[in-house]
């Protein structure tokens, strides 16, 4: 006699019913959800959810929900350091000369 084990089957999330959206769950807008987030800085979901943990890039929580504010993010990008796009262009036409 053999035993076979029971595969368990995964529950599947409720039909969506008429008139609702379909596809991903996103937001975009003002407030941005973690993945567009990480698109907006040109980052992987899992960099921007590190970066998160660590504390490290400005973001609120909505019960359980992470959201970041786009223009707290536009402000932290700016407020990296580097060169603008200004130095960027006096540096270009210094080397020209």
């Amino acid at each position: 006699m053999k035993l076979v084990a029971a595969k368990k089957e995964r529950c599947k999330p409720p039909r969506k019913q008429n008139g609702q959206g379909v596809g991903p769950r996103r937001i975009d807008g003002a407030a941005l959800d973690v993945r567009t987030a990480a698109a907006f800085c040109g980052w992987s979901e899992k960099q921007m959810r590190g970066y998160i943990e660590r504390h490290l890039v400005p973001f609120r929580r909505l019960g359980s929900r992470i959201v970041v504010l786009r223009s707290e993010l536009e402000t932290f990008l700016v407020g990296l350091p580097g060169c603008t796009p200004a130095e960027a262009k006096a540096n270009q036409e210094a080397r020209r000369e």
